[in-house]
């Protein structure tokens, strides 16, 4: 699995995670137990290590937190998770349970949720990196339209570690400058959306597959759209969600081989835009 640096630390992170929305909000009977359980261990027996979560997604945290234990090498996950809540009394309550829930007692990131009371919550998470109960402090958006937003934050509070948001080749906004903004400001990325749910595949339907995605070893849509994202320099980590193996499996070997140059990616864009 190719990897990027974190750049407040140079720790190096797979290019591609795994994000919990819908996918792991579910009933954990054993059935269901025992595929998430071989899911996950492929996740990170093919080299991927970082595990998006949140409270706002329903039972996913609980879930991962009751799959990890019976994974002996659970300590290698990088561990991700977020604050959705007003106030700072409300906000650590709600850490700590999502730590409970996942089964830490500290954990690498965690992320101001949809940017809901930032600044209050900046604070606690400035004590609990200090504390060691975190590494890296984050902040997030589901929504292209707050990148302004995000932006005035990374630079208000420049020990912010991660900014997560959506962006595909679908939907190219961040290309704009936000993107080269994080780059230039040293902050790591984690891209949600990366196949617009299901918007991407409903779009390539009965479309021809490019041959010559096969020059930086794609060879399906899902590894053409991660590939792209992942290409663009600014782009640290894409977190597509799936319970599926076979959809993991597909994901994840778009983290493998060489990466788009910045020729390939215009001519990726102006083939998705064509079809």
């Amino acid at each position: 699995m190719r990897t990027k640096p974190i750049p407040s630390s140079g720790e190096l992170l797979p290019v591609i995670g795994l994000g919990t929305y819908r996918a792991f909000d579910v009933l954990l009977n054993s059935s269901v137990k025992s595929n998430l359980q071989e899911v996950l261990r492929h996740f990170l027996n093919s080299g991927g290590t970082l595990i998006d979560s949140s409270p706002m997604y329903g039972k996913s945290e609980s879930v991962i937190g009751a799959l990890l234990k019976n994974i002996l090498e659970r300590e290698e996950f990088f561990i991700a998770t977020k604050v959705w809540t007003t106030g700072k009394k409300r906000g650590l309550e709600e850490m700590n349970s999502s730590l409970e829930n996942m089964g830490y007692k500290q954990i690498d990131l965690m992320q101001i949720h949809n940017l809901v009371d930032a600044d209050t919550h900046i604070e606690t998470l400035r004590e609990w990196k200090a504390a060691g109960k975190i590494k890296y402090i984050g902040i997030t958006h589901y929504s292209e339209k707050y990148l302004d937003e995000l932006g005035g934050y990374l630079k208000k509070y420049r020990d912010i570690d991660f900014c997560q948001f959506p962006y595909s080749i679908g939907r190219r906004g961040a290309e704009k400058y936000f993107l080269d903004l994080c780059y230039d400001l040293k902050v790591a990325t984690l891209i949600n959306r990366p196949f617009e749910q299901n918007y991407l595949f409903n779009r390539i339907k009965g479309c021809p597959f490019p041959e010559w995605a096969s020059g930086f070893g794609c060879k399906t849509w899902a590894q053409f759209f991660l590939k792209y994202i992942i290409g663009h320099k600014g782009s640290t980590c894409a977190i597509p969600a799936t319970k599926n193996l076979e959809h993991m499996t597909d994901n994840l070997h778009a983290g493998k081989g060489r990466l788009p140059d910045k020729l390939e990616l215009k001519k990726m864009a102006n083939y998705f835009d064509n079809l």
